[in-house]
């Protein structure tokens, strides 16, 4: 179906079909955790028949939809969906690289990857570097004979950085490392890095894909063979399974997504446009202003649109950004992004909090910094909203 259909009409068709048994137009929500064998089932499974469904953490239909769908909408050969996008992340790190293998790292990554660099990966005998920059000077002097993986995200969280993806995949081809690319940011409706080279592609599916912040999961996405190798090196073990309802939800929420990340799109464009010009503001990162350093770059690779995240720093430091946060009255403070609504965190007390302040200063992360992620409510409400928590700091 993907060879033939555009990704408005995937995210509604791909994956799901109406109901054999009922001829219900949505199939139904499976919620059984074990089936029962029949016939030649037991003989078949007895004999290493995989290929067939007798207990939840290895396969369960509603789980094996939302992967249909997701494959089709990266453009993959196969997904695997997990219990969360930290399950995703760790999933394919793990089933590709072990105790002496090392990874490439941009240094600019969602907190909870770089604690997963710091403390889960070395305590597990994998050496993880933390490039500053991801360019070729510094991924040649990093480079070793050792190296499996380089991972980076398709817009750094939270200074919104747009990395060369044919670049950096093209530089990984060459010496057999392989990449993957978390690209929560972009989804998949405005960016697809598999079709730029990258091996695998990683999203936390709670964000964009669900997109009503009612439902927690990821999904990684590639070929056959390395989803296969991730399945049965480590996903199948470790019990990384998302519940068939949460596979349900995102189910739901992927059929809106095209629609959704247009109007995040717009309304970020223009809350961006706007909040640049506001006198409390230093600096506002956004890949579709061309302030922005990488915007050419953005132009060439999101062709749909810049997506819907924007960060903006105030003057005033963590207490100013914590105190704007706290007086919005649509925008909500909190620790997520990509819903409907519109929500704001504070990087340097939240999602990056644990990296050391000299740290976050080299990676861009300035302590007023407000990583929003702008919803699809009118764009004016959501502006006026701002520009009145940002009129607190005067009283």
């Amino acid at each position: 179906m993907e060879d033939k259909y555009a990704i408005e009409t995937l995210a509604i068709h791909a994956g799901q079909e109406p109901d054999e048994s009922t001829d219900a137009l949505l199939p139904p929500l499976h919620l059984s955790a074990t089936y029962v064998f029949k016939g030649d089932k037991l003989d078949r499974y007895l004999a290493g028949d995989e290929d067939m469904y007798t207990y939840s953490r290895t396969a369960n239909p509603t789980q094996d939809q939302l992967e249909a769908k997701l494959a089709a909408l990266e453009g993959g050969e196969a997904a695997l969906a997990t219990a969360s996008g930290m399950a995703a992340i760790t999933n394919a790190v793990l089933a590709l690289a072990g105790s002496g293998d090392h990874i490439l790292f941009a240094r600019t990554v969602y907190g909870g990857t770089y604690y997963a660099t710091q403390k889960i990966f070395k305590r597990m005998g994998i050496q993880c570097s933390l490039l500053e920059n991801l360019d070729l000077e510094s991924l040649d002097r990093s480079v070793q004979p050792n190296t499996k993986i380089l991972y980076f995200e398709s817009l750094s969280n939270p200074i919104l950085q747009v990395p060369d993806i044919e670049l950096l995949t093209s530089w990984a081809r060459e010496r057999g490392i392989l990449t993957i690319v978390d690209n929560t940011f972009m989804s998949p409706y405005l960016f697809n890095p598999l079709a730029y080279g990258t091996d695998l592609v990683v999203h936390s599916t709670t964000k964009y894909i669900g997109g009503h912040g009612d439902q927690l999961g990821g999904v990684i996405v590639g070929s056959a063979q390395l989803i296969e190798t991730v399945h049965y090196n480590v996903y199948q073990n470790l019990g990384a399974v998302p519940s068939p309802f949460n596979c349900y939800l995102a189910l739901r929420g992927a059929k809106t997504l095209p629609l959704r990340m247009q109007r995040h799109s717009e309304n970020a464009l223009e809350f961006a446009r706007t909040l640049e010009k506001h006198p409390r503001v230093l600096r506002v990162d956004y890949p579709g202003l061309p302030s922005h350093p990488d915007h050419e770059l953005a132009k060439r690779l999101f062709k749909r649109g810049f997506g819907g995240m924007v960060s903006v720093s105030l003057e005033g430091g963590i207490e100013a950004a914590r105190k704007v946060a706290e007086n919005l009255q649509i925008g909500s403070y909190c620790a997520s992004l990509g819903d409907l609504h519109t929500m704001v965190e504070t990087p340097a007390n939240m999602t990056h909090g644990k990296i050391p302040p000299e740290l976050r200063l080299k990676m861009g992360i300035l302590d007023g910094m407000l990583r929003v992620s702008v919803g699809c409510e009118n764009v004016a409400d959501i502006i006026r909203d701002f520009e009145q928590a940002i009129e607190s700091l005067n009283s």
